[in-house]
Order: C-alpha cells, then structure tokens, then sequence
C-alpha cells in the first residue's frame, strides 16, 4: 500500500484498535460516524439474525480509508491496477469502499469474505447483494445526520421494520426519483437498481 497513519496493534481488539486509529489523527468526526453505523449495524443483526461480529467488524472497518486523503485515491488504485470506474475519476471519494478493503486486508489482517465484500460496497451496494451487505449499506445510510441527508430516509427506515430487502428497494426507489441531472452513479449502483427494479 502507500505510507499511511493507519496501523493495528495485536494487543487491542479490532474495535480499541479502529478508535485508536481515529483518536490518533483527531478525526472524532469519522469515530462518531463510525460507531453510529456499528450501533445500527448491531440493531439490524439482532432485528434480522445476521452474525453478529461480522455486522460488527464490518461496520467498525467499512470507513477506515477515509484516515487517508481522497486525492490518494486514485494513486493508490493505480498502484494496485484496480479497474478505475469513471464514476471514481469523477468522484474519488466513492473508492473508499475499495480501499477500506484493502487496508481491512492489509492492515488488520481481516480474511472474512463476507465482511470484506460488505465493506467494499457499502457506499453502493452491488447485484447479488448478501444480507450481510445490505445490513452495512443500511447502517451507513441510516447514520447520516446532515443537511445532505435525502428526505426520504424516513420511508427507508420504516421500510427495514419489514424487511433488508424492502428498505433496499426504498432506498433505491426514491434515489432513483429523486435524482438530479449531475448526479454521479457508481456503476455497482446501477447493477443494483437494475437487479432490483427488475
């Protein structure tokens, strides 16, 4: 990988681990975050019985790229001949998917392939979805609390009271009416839609 601040200490818990690396470079922002998705994440496991620590370890990995710069990005991928989508030139934020799983794999040393599938869509999703993804695509969503949270987040969380799959389709559904002509969609996100919609 490149030189980053993120490191993992054998000793401390995956957990203590993700909150010393985001204490140690002041981000309390991407903490909060963070810890706001695992707690949802640990509400739709119970809800849905899904495994437990996996919903746990994907949720507490699925930001951890964000300790590294967006304009490192695209260098990185590149780096690693990862297929570049043109939705990540034109918004290379949408890699942090990506490279959350690479630094899940090598940094903490994470071999689930649930949870790293998981982690690696979890701002998109992807077709073929497991529960385990959606349970983390809905987390991060759910813990959104600004002014560019959608309105119709509410739709979505009464949705996922019946079902992962209801709250999915709700997602998309109103995504999809409401989007605007400059939106950026991820190609993963189409094949979802299409999947879905279908």
């Amino acid at each position: 990988m490149t030189e980053n601040t993120i490191t993992c200490t054998d000793f401390y818990s995956l957990e203590e681990n993700i909150i010393r690396n985001f204490t140690a470079n002041n981000r309390p922002d991407i903490l909060a975050h963070t810890l706001k998705v695992r707690d949802n994440a640990l509400i739709l496991a119970k809800k849905y019985i899904i495994d437990y620590e996996q919903a746990k370890n994907a949720a507490l990995l699925h930001n951890i790229s964000a300790l590294i710069p967006v304009e490192k990005y695209i260098p990185i991928a590149e780096a690693l001949d990862m297929e570049i989508f043109s939705a990540e030139r034109e918004e290379p934020a949408l890699l942090r998917q990506r490279i959350s799983r690479i630094v899940a794999v090598e940094t903490f040393s994470i071999v689930d392939k649930e949870v790293l599938n998981a982690v690696n869509c979890h701002l998109t999703l992807r077709k073929e979805a497991s529960q385990l993804d959606k349970l983390l695509f809905l987390a991060e969503k759910f813990s959104r609390e600004d002014k560019d949270t959608p309105s119709y987040m509410p739709l979505v969380r009464k949705a996922a009271d019946v079902s992962l799959d209801n709250a999915v389709k709700c997602y998309f559904e109103n995504l999809m009416l409401n989007k605007t002509a400059n939106q950026i969609f991820h190609p993963w996100q189409l094949e979802a839609w299409n999947e879905i919609h279908d």
